[in-house]
C-alpha cells in the first residue's frame, strides 16, 4: 500500500468514526428530550388530577358562593320549606344556637320536612384575623364527604375555643372532633388528607363573600323561605330553653309569625 493509499484509508476511517459519534450524540439528545417530555407530562397529569396542593374544591353539586345542603340526599319534596342557616364554627352565639336548636333542625332535615341550606361563614376570621373559621368549615365538608356531617358538626361546636383569638381551633382539635364523630381507618385518613389540604377553604370564603353581598355580616342567622327568624324570641326565659314545638311549626309551615320576624 502506497503512502497515498494509507492516507486515503485513514481519512475514510476518521469520517466513519465522526459519523458514529454524531449519531450517538444526536440519539442521546433525543432520548433526553423524550424523558423530559414524559416527566413533564406526568407532573402535569398529577397536578390536574387534584393532588393535595391543587386548587380548592367544591362540594359535589354545589357552585362557588352557593350554600351547602348536607341532607340533599334525603330528596325533600319540591314544596318543602327552604331553611337557610348562616353559621361560623368559631362564633359563640352559633354554639348556643346549635345546642338549642341543632337537634330539631337536623331531625326535620333528615326527615325531608325542610330543605336545609347551610352558609358557612368566616365572621370571626374577619374580626380576629387568621383563617380558622374557614378551615373549620372546610373540615366539616370533608366530614360530610365521609358521611359524618351531623356528628362532626355537633362535635366541632362542642370543642369550640374558649376565646376568640387569631389562632382559633388548634390543629389537633379537628382530628379529635373527627374521632368523636366516629371516623376511623380509611375514612379518617381520607378526612385528614382533605382537611390538611384545606380542600374547601376557598369555597367557604366564597360563601361568606356572597352572604356579605346579600347583607348578612353576623351569625347565627336563620331564614325561613327568605324571612329572617328572631329565634331568640322562642326562648322561654324561665326555663332558658327554646320552644322547639313552635320552632318545628314555623320551619315546617314555611311562615314566620310577624312577632318573630327579625328586624336586623
Amino acid at each position: 500500500m502506497s503512502s497515498q493509499d494509507r492516507k486515503a484509508k485513514a481519512a475514510a476511517a476518521a469520517s466513519r468514526s465522526n459519523r458514529g459519534a454524531n449519531a450517538f450524540v444526536v440519539g442521546g439528545i433525543v432520548v433526553i428530550i423524550a424523558m423530559v417530555v414524559i416527566v413533564s407530562g406526568a407532573i402535569w397529569a398529577t397536578t390536574q388530577s387534584g393532588g393535595v396542593d391543587s386548587a380548592s374544591e367544591l362540594p359535589q353539586g354545589v357552585e362557588e358562593g352557593q350554600p351547602f345542603e348536607p341532607y340533599a340526599g334525603t330528596n325533600p319534596p319540591e314544596d318543602a320549606p327552604v331553611v337557610d342557616v348562616y353559621e361560623d364554627f368559631r362564633c359563640p352565639a352559633c354554639k348556643g344556637f346549635e345546642q338549642a336548636t341543632g337537634e330539631t333542625i337536623t331531625q326535620l332535615a333528615e326527615d325531608g320536612e325542610i330543605r336545609l341550606r347551610v352558609h358557612l361563614k368566616t365572621v370571626i376570621d374577619s374580626l380576629t384575623g387568621g383563617e380558622s373559621s374557614a378551615v373549620a368549615g372546610s373540615s366539616a365538608i370533608c366530614a360530610a364527604d365521609q358521611g359524618k356531617w351531623t356528628e362532626y358538626h355537633k362535635a366541632l361546636f362542642a370543642l369550640q375555643p374558649a376565646s376568640e383569638t387569631k389562632d382559633g381551633f388548634a390543629e389537633e382539635t379537628y382530628t379529635e372532633a373527627a374521632k368523636m364523630a366516629g371516623l376511623s381507618g380509611d375514612d379518617l385518613a381520607a378526612w385528614q388528607q382533605c382537611t390538611d389540604a384545606h380542600s374547601y377553604v376557598d369555597y367557604v370564603q366564597s360563601v361568606d363573600d356572597a352572604s356579605v353581598q346579600d347583607g348578612i355580616t353576623g351569625t347565627p342567622v336563620i331564614e325561613v323561605e327568605g324571612t329572617r327568624l328572631n329565634w331568640g324570641g322562642l326562648i322561654d326565659q324561665e326555663k332558658q330553653q327554646v320552644d322547639t314545638d313552635r320552632l318545628k311549626q314555623i320551619l315546617t309551615s314555611g311562615k314566620v309569625p310577624e312577632d318573630l320576624v327579625a328586624t336586623q
